[in-house]
């Protein structure tokens, strides 16, 4: 398993600065935040993603997935409001086409909340078809989307691994797995050790953060309540080679770097364990 970290804690740098901080700090990979100022839309021209893609590899660094700009934003895959759907879809075509000059592995979808008032089956059929959608789009290149589970804060579509292999199921895509985040698991209460024995090769991605088990605080591992060592010794019975990415709040963010050097040392104590 191999390391890499969300670049949205480096909200206050510009994505050139975030990758040389990154790679600083002892990481294998990096994971693009789709907002500002990183890799929103169409804010940055072929030419310049193109350059990222060489600055990556001068830092010996990994594009492992672009992270779209979802929670708390203007875009939602389940919307009854058709503008706003298209809108999300057509900045979801955007992100794929940057995650793929960029030469990232995996696009990832993040389930919203229904609108008050709105059907929960209403959304998960507008849900299922914007997945449908994205998933026939992303086939041209090599990407593979996952689907990740959240708290009910976030989503009341998709909570648990289970939801999310629903959804597999009915889509029948190829091109289609599950990122499970740790925070997520610690909140949602689903056990760790069935969600990993039942994804097998459609785990993707393990986004990795801590919490109190109440709130979602996306802390350093270690400094809440979910067993971190415990996960990894399920990677590893299941020979998971991915990568744990440290995704930590925005309250890290004025001063981004010893978080995230810690989080690594934490993260590597355990996979030497």
């Amino acid at each position: 398993m191999n390391l890499s970290v969300a670049s949205s804690v480096f909200v206050n740098y510009s994505i050139q600065d975030t990758i040389s901080l990154v790679a600083q700090a002892g990481y294998d990979g990096i994971d693009f935040w789709g907002g500002r100022p990183h890799v929103y839309r169409h804010d940055h021209s072929q030419p310049d993603l193109e350059g990222l893609r060489r600055l990556l590899k001068t830092y010996n660094l990994t594009a492992v997935s672009l992270m779209p700009a979802f929670y708390r934003y203007p875009h939602s895959l389940s919307l009854p409001n058709d503008v706003v759907r298209q809108d999300s879809l057509d900045y979801m075509r955007q992100c794929a086409d940057n995650a793929a000059i960029l030469g990232a592995k995996i696009l990832l979808v993040v389930p919203s909340h229904t609108l008050y008032g709105q059907h929960v089956e209403d959304a998960r059929l507008r849900l299922l078809d914007s997945i449908d959608w994205i998933c026939r789009y992303v086939s041209q290149y090599e990407l593979s989307l996952g689907i990740e589970p959240a708290n009910k804060m976030v989503s009341d579509l998709v909570n648990t691994s289970s939801d999310a292999l629903k959804i597999i199921t009915e889509l029948k895509h190829d091109n289609l797995g599950i990122v499970l985040d740790t925070g997520h698991l610690n909140l949602t209460k689903e056990s760790a050790e069935a969600a990993v024995k039942n994804l097998g090769d459609l785990l993707l991605q393990v986004h990795v953060n801590d919490n109190d088990g109440f709130h979602q605080q996306n802390l350093i591992p270690g400094d809440g309540t979910f067993d971190n060592g415990g996960l990894i010794e399920l990677l590893r019975a299941t020979d998971y080679g991915g990568f744990l990415s440290a995704e930590l709040a925005w309250d890290y963010s004025l001063d981004p770097v010893p978080a995230i050097r810690k989080a690594a040392e934490r993260l590597r104590d355990l996979l030497q364990q």
